[in-house]
């Protein structure tokens, strides 16, 4: 898949990966504007931005790409945007661009599979048994995934569950990302899951 394409940019905290639902809300006519052109594009990039405002939004970062499901314009002070997370893209422009078309900032990136190669890992249980944990002590972390299953199973969809999940800085996700399989992501988790329990409880 090679095609670039140039979308509204949506800058957020939570760090949407594929194959989920993600939820947005927001007010003010920028936040309007940007969800207006993304109905309109048939898609937007999510970049991910950190606690200290900094943003992955250069040439070569990763970006998720969402595709808006429904918005709810009127029940609530904020509107709330539903979205399903449906692939990645690199980006391929040095910085973002206004868009007089659609009065939102935009940025281009060639759409692209991460992680292609059917490759077979090894079972990760202590990965998985700790993603449940996880989500049973923290239900207000749980990423809505149609197929929690596969998420436990696929390697490439359970580590971008615990990415989307740790508070690791961005320049750590994206290395980890743009590796060339999901064996340095394997072995970085498991790593930090032997280091540190403090939230897990895990029997060992």
């Amino acid at each position: 898949m090679n095609s670039h394409q140039v979308l509204p940019l949506i800058i957020n905290s939570e760090h949407f990966m594929p194959e989920r639902q993600g939820r947005l809300s927001g007010q003010g006519g920028e936040f309007i504007a940007s969800i207006r052109a993304a109905e309109k594009a048939g898609g937007m990039w999510l970049a991910f931005q950190d606690s200290n405002g900094h943003c992955a939004i250069s040439k070569h970062d990763l970006v998720s790409r969402g595709e808006i499901k429904q918005v709810d314009w009127l029940s609530r002070k904020q509107i709330i945007v539903e979205f399903n997370v449906t692939g990645w893209g690199l980006i391929s422009t040095n910085h973002p661009e206004f868009s007089k078309e659609w009065f939102t900032d935009t940025i281009t990136a060639q759409q692209l599979i991460l992680w292609p190669t059917p490759e077979t890992y090894p079972p990760q249980p202590h990965l998985q048994q700790a993603l449940l944990q996880v989500k049973r002590l923290y239900p207000e972390l749980h990423s809505y995934c149609p197929n929690q299953a596969q998420d436990l199973n696929d390697v490439r969809l359970l580590c971008w569950r615990w990415l989307e999940l740790l508070p690791l800085s961005i320049d750590t996700k994206q290395r980890l990302l743009k590796a060339a399989t999901p064996a340095l992501c394997i072995r970085y988790l498991n790593f930090i899951l032997r280091q540190n329990d403090r939230f897990l409880h895990l029997r060992r």
